[in-house]
């Protein structure tokens, strides 16, 4: 019962979406602020029915009702508590619920926002969020609808999909989604702004700080992606250039690039038709993404099964770019730049290579990734893309964005001068040299490598003297002590030193994936029990495997045992083992890691014969690879420093008459 009403209420929330579309655009027609707030208030009310229809699923799995088709597959009596509550997102259909959920959240705060100077903007902000959300209420409805009932419930249920049983993969699509979906309200405002011909900046000025929260969601997501895939896959690694870690990273390039465009255009007035399409590109490249990963057309590690709902994703996303074509190309009058580019050698003309790098970037991951279907479509055969193509072709241009982060905030507005760019760039330039020669003299001699950490030493050396020239001359013009002025200066300028603490974030994100890309390496060895071998300075002693507990009732583990001794002498038992879950035929490996927090020692048990006896071991060194989880970590800080308590942006007094919602 609970269950089926869950149901009907997002049933409810699915014609909800129509009737604020239909209304919310008629008032706009016929200039009628009552139909209006209708329009509003219906989709606000989206949120707690789409809630109610979530919990009524979580009802479900959380009392082993086998009768509702998606419990039985994601569940099962031994599954914990915990799980069976994150479960709401462990495959296609709930995941889609649970999409609507967050997506009906951010447009609900949307909706419950002041709306004083933008309310021209309210109708087409309504109309373009309710058609977004009932479309995905429509998929989760009509093509993959978790409240299915079997008329034969069977005793328990298949058990979540091992793979998804860690934190990592817990949090990560949540956040995943919280992203895609918070892009949905600045592209809402950038299509009204077309549909009413606005030639201010009102809409990106409205939607700059909704634009930070998906970006900010999206890098987290990412980062807790790669750190799942580090812990449970077995890569040895973080990244694997799988389609599904690509979908995500073209998003957040785009979004990027949008974000640094649009302080171009807030500065100065231009740009404004190039960031119309950044924001248009970025929410179509996550439907695009989205479409095929859950159309199950791309292999990957945790793509969803082949379904029906790819052609309508595909569909609409056409409906989609075309609608915004017609309304970019006929409002190009509108969106003329107040002013043109008066020089390459300036602040403008610096965002302006970030963004066509951004772009090639994200362009260059998206031709690997669906490479494989065209060359099916073309020639019937399926060739891959490999992680080769991907290092090769992105990874030099985003060290080259690494180096225009050092090099953007150097440059003046409109014109840079040369001779002040080198005189602040000598210290900077000499600290890389010196880490470059350091480097070399101690060993490393491969060249790309060499030039890549002096890149980031350069940018890194620059950003922390962004912050050496503000707090130095706050403490000349006030005398307030260096941590005051440190924090003064933040305070009164989150946005721009918020920024400099995501550049840094970024830096040492790189200097994690230069040492792990080029220095890292693995072997593969084979050994009787007692016997003992070499990787690196490390010694590896096998004692033997055993059968141990699983931390799940539904699966086997066996354990083998590894002494390592370390460089300077000190041993380490490693413990790397093997999950097996029977009912759902899958083996988990699970990795042991040890070492040091600049060299990771990660360890796999690869597989064993006559009882044990021998055994083989996958060894993986990994250098530098924690300064990524760090770099993460400084980015996300540095959002929060940029977001925190920032004021809303002041704009001048809209004539008019303004009806309160409550008078509505």
């Amino acid at each position: 019962m609970v269950t089926d009403f869950g149901h009907l209420a997002v049933i409810f929330a699915f014609l909800a979406c129509f009737y604020a579309a239909g209304a919310a655009a008629y008032g706009a027609v016929r200039n009628d602020d009552r139909f209006v707030q209708s329009g509003r208030l219906a989709l606000f009310l989206t949120l707690p029915l789409i809630f109610i229809g979530a919990l009524g699923l979580w009802y479900a799995l959380i009392t082993h009702d086998f009768g509702v088709q998606y419990v039985a597959n994601v569940s099962s009596r031994s599954t914990p508590l915990f799980f069976r509550i994150t479960a709401l997102w462990g495959s296609q259909n709930g995941s889609l619920l649970f999409w609507c959920l967050i997506m009906a959240a951010f447009v609900a705060a949307a909706m419950a926002k002041r709306w004083d100077v933008d309310k021209p903007l309210l109708p087409w902000v309504t109309a373009v969020m309710a058609l977004v959300l009932a479309f995905f209420l429509f998929l989760t409805l009509f093509l993959a609808n978790p409240f299915v009932r079997t008329d034969f419930p069977p005793e328990d249920g298949n058990g979540l999909n091992p793979l998804l049983r860690h934190p990592g993969m817990i949090i990560h699509p949540p956040m995943l989604y919280a992203g895609y979906t918070g892009l949905l309200v600045p592209f809402a405002f950038a299509i009204a702004s077309l549909i009413t011909r606005r030639t201010d900046n009102l809409w990106l000025q409205v939607s700059r700080r909704w634009t930070l929260v998906g970006w900010a969601f999206l890098t987290a997501g990412l980062a807790l992606g790669g750190r799942w895939a580090h812990d449970v896959l077995g890569w040895g690694g973080y990244w694997g250039w799988d389609p599904s870690e690509n979908k995500p990273l073209i998003t957040w390039l785009i979004a990027t690039a949008f974000l640094h465009s649009a302080m171009i255009q807030e500065r100065r007035g231009m740009f404004k038709n190039w960031n119309v399409f950044l924001i248009m590109l970025t929410f179509a490249s996550m439907f695009f993404g989205t479409a095929f990963i859950r159309s199950g057309l791309l292999t990957s590690v945790h793509a969803f099964a082949a379904s029906d709902i790819g052609p309508y994703f595909m569909v609409a996303m056409v409906v989609m770019l075309m609608a915004c074509a017609w309304l970019w190309l006929t409002r190009l009058d509108t969106l003329k730049s107040e002013r043109a580019l008066d020089s390459a050698f300036s602040r403008e003309g610096i965002f302006l290579l970030q963004n066509v790098l951004f772009l090639s970037a994200a362009f260059t991951v998206f031709i690997g990734t669906i490479f494989p279907i065209v060359s099916e479509a073309l020639t019937g055969e399926r060739v891959t893309v490999g992680p080769p193509f991907f290092d090769q072709t992105v990874g030099p241009q985003l060290m080259a964005l690494v180096l225009l982060m050092g090099v953007a905030p150097l440059l003046a507005w409109r014109k840079a001068s040369a001779r002040a760019v080198l005189q602040q760039s000598l210290a900077p330039l000499v600290f890389a040299a010196a880490v470059v020669i350091g480097l070399a003299l101690g060993g490393m001699s491969k060249p790309l490598p060499l030039v890549g950490f002096g890149i980031a030493a350069y940018t890194l050396a620059q950003t922390v003297m962004e912050y050496v020239r503000g707090v130095r001359a706050r403490v000349q013009a006030t005398g307030e002590s260096i941590f005051l002025a440190l924090w003064q200066l933040v305070e009164r300028n989150q946005q721009r030193y918020g920024g400099y603490l995501v550049h840094l974030g970024v830096v040492l994100l790189a200097i994690g994936a230069l040492g792990k890309g080029f220095y890292g390496y693995d072997v593969i060895r084979t050994v009787n029990l007692n016997e003992s071998f070499s990787v690196g300075g490390y010694t590896f002693t096998y004692r033997g495997i055993r059968p141990v507990a699983c931390e799940f009732s539904d699966c086997q583990t066996v354990q083998a045992l590894l002494l390592m001794q370390a460089p300077d002498g000190s041993l380490t038992a490693m413990f790397p083992s093997r999950d097996h879950y029977p009912e759902q035929q899958h083996t988990a490996t699970i990795p042991y890691t040890a070492g040091h927090f600049n060299e990771e020692v990660y360890v796999i048990l690869a597989g064993w014969e006559r009882g044990g006896a021998v055994a083989s071991f996958q060894v993986y060194v990994n250098p530098l690879i924690n300064w990524i989880w760090v770099g993460s970590a400084v980015m996300i800080v540095g959002f929060l420093v940029a977001f925190w308590r920032a004021p809303e942006p002041e704009f001048a007094p809209v004539r008019g008459r303004v009806t309160r919602l409550a008078r509505a």
